[in-house]
């Protein structure tokens, strides 16, 4: 009697298992390995090929894979630093009951270093009683981020689902909110996005510790439209590191090269940024400057039709096509309130007043290093465009800080904007201005910190050993190929000989320039040229000796 008992209470806890795993857990049978061929042929006698896919999810140790409806494959993110030998992997299709899968090739007779850089597809089967059905999982070296949402996704923020995978950290998948970002890119057919994980469908912000870039809310993945080699963002970003330091308030971005999934379609190769938040920002440096300070970007105002964000004009821009846009301030009614000093000094007609209040509001040595790094680096977007002033509350008045955004106009791509040469000094009137006047000793500082950021980050040894990483990731991954075989950039091989040749020439014409305004007490002819449709003032497209010539006649 105690043993019938016994047998009883087992098949009762048995069948109470059964049902929780029937009714909470998701069915994922596992891919098992390669069977004999004969085997093969077996499973597809007994069956008929299925019209429809018996597999649209794959997961490996918990990563979701990448997944291309029209090409049916997958792509399975494993890294770059497991050389000869294959990662311990362990593939699953979740939600797939009655399904049964088994590899067909065999990935492990295959050097992994060299299947994954030559994108080698390997087989597997999927079939049930009745049906098979054959798909392709591809080794890829650099993360992979899925997006889904149940319509087309719009500039209009929509919920949906993010998953980000990499081999070796905690794999994320959640509810998003995700809507297109950008500007001149959203007329184009590779479009940027922004995600933000989603606490609810109601709104909050939840954060997950982000392959490259670390805990964050939100995300931005920036299509790299206007740069064949994919590595402008990238070094630009990191250039600007090395520059200013660990400051954590509007700290330089976080990078990373994704490959990017939207809605089962392989879109190419991406750049995870991390975003820059006006509150978030203020928040760091203290709750008394989100309480009083505000936040501002420069930006091309053409764009705004399509945006909702309150803007200005630029009082010194023709036509009004510049001007900047809010991103975040506490004076609820009088949100450019905090920017008005500043506007105000950009017309002064007074050369004295101005030097005073422009040393008053801002910090000269900040400034001038924002300056030098937008010149070293040919950055044609981001003065009048993509560059974020904070206005700062302090006890004399307001003080201007200045940081850049989005910084794919680099390195010699705006040729028009920079000079064939290479040569023109790009057109920032408040501080042109400043460094004419010569306030506060502007001219020395300027030949000073650019001889520090010339001996320690602009030097042609430390942008190429950038660049040399940037085209191993992006070759050795796989991705590059992937990405032009998409989108026929017209670059298929990582080059950034083009950025290196810029540099090449920019650091050493940026020499001549700055020595010459340090060597005079003249007034310099970058304020005077004509402002046409341009960003960049062509005063320094003839040779040195001719421009130091006529700026002291």
């Amino acid at each position: 009697m105690k043993r019938l008992k016994l047998m009883m209470t087992i098949l009762a806890m048995t069948a109470l298992l059964v049902c929780t795993v029937a009714l909470f857990s998701p069915y994922a049978p596992a891919v098992k390995p390669v069977p004999e061929i004969e085997e093969i042929w077996a499973i597809e006698d007994a069956r008929e090929e299925s019209d429809a896919p018996l597999v649209t999810a794959l997961e490996s140790n918990g990563m979701r894979l990448g997944y291309d409806a029209q090409e049916n494959t997958f792509y399975c993110p494993i890294g770059l630093d497991n050389g000869e030998e294959w990662p311990e992997l362990r593939l699953n299709a979740p939600g797939a009951k009655g399904v049964q899968l088994v590899f067909v090739d065999d990935y492990t007779y295959d050097w992994c270093n060299e299947a994954v850089r030559e994108g080698y597809p390997y087989q597997i089967l999927a079939y049930t009683q009745e049906k098979f059905w054959y798909t392709q999982v591809v080794f890829t070296g650099i993360p992979v981020v899925c997006l889904k949402a149940d319509s087309v996704i719009s500039l209009e923020e929509q919920m949906g689902f993010a998953a980000i995978s990499e081999l070796g950290v905690e794999p994320i998948q959640t509810d998003a909110r995700i809507r297109l970002r950008g500007a001149g890119s959203l007329d184009g057919l590779k479009i940027g996005y922004k995600v933000e994980f989603a606490g609810n469908s109601h709104g909050g912000q939840i954060e997950h510790d982000v392959p490259g870039i670390g805990m964050e809310g939100e995300i931005a993945l920036l299509p790299m439209v206007y740069d064949k080699p994919l590595m402008r963002d990238k070094l630009s970003w990191e250039i600007y590191a090395a520059l200013v330091g660990d400051d954590p308030i509007f700290a330089p971005r976080k990078t990373q090269h994704v490959e990017l999934f939207v809605n089962d379609e392989y879109f190419g190769v991406y750049l995870m940024v991390n975003l820059m938040d006006g509150k978030r920002e203020l928040a760091l440096a203290g709750e008394s400057h989100l309480r009083e300070d505000s936040v501002y970007r420069s930006t091309f105002l053409a764009y705004y039709p399509r945006r909702e964000r309150m803007t200005v004009d630029d009082p010194l821009i023709y036509q009004n096509s510049f001007g900047y846009d809010l991103r975040y301030t506490a004076k609820i009614g009088s949100e450019f309130a905090d920017l008005q000093p500043y506007l105000a000094l950009l017309t002064e007609e007074d050369d004295a007043v101005f030097a005073r209040r422009a040393l008053e509001m801002v910090d000269l040595d900040q400034l001038l290093r924002y300056v030098l790094f937008v010149q070293a680096c040919g950055l044609t977007d981001n003065f009048n465009n993509n560059m974020y002033i904070w206005a700062e509350k302090t006890q004399d008045g307001r003080r201007y800080w200045f940081y850049p955004w989005d910084l794919d106009m680099s390195w010699g791509n705006r040729k028009d904007h920079v000079g064939k040469d290479f040569s023109y000094w790009l057109y920032f009137p408040f501080a042109d201005r400043l460094i004419n006047l010569d306030a506060g000793g502007a001219r020395s500082r300027l030949a000073q910190i650019w001889q520090e950021m010339r001996a320690e980050v602009f030097t042609q040894e430390n942008i190429a050993g950038m660049l040399e990483r940037y085209a191993m990731e992006l070759s050795e991954s796989g991705a590059m190929v992937r990405n032009e075989m998409r989108w026929n950039m017209g670059m298929s091989y990582p080059d950034g000989q083009e950025i290196l040749d810029f540099a090449g020439t920019r650091f050493p014409v940026m020499d001549e320039i700055i020595a010459m305004i340090a060597g005079t007490d003249e007034r310099l002819p970058f304020l005077e040229g004509p402002y046409g449709e341009l960003m960049g003032i062509p005063v320094f497209e003839e040779s040195m000796s001719e421009t130091v010539d006529r700026a002291e006649k």
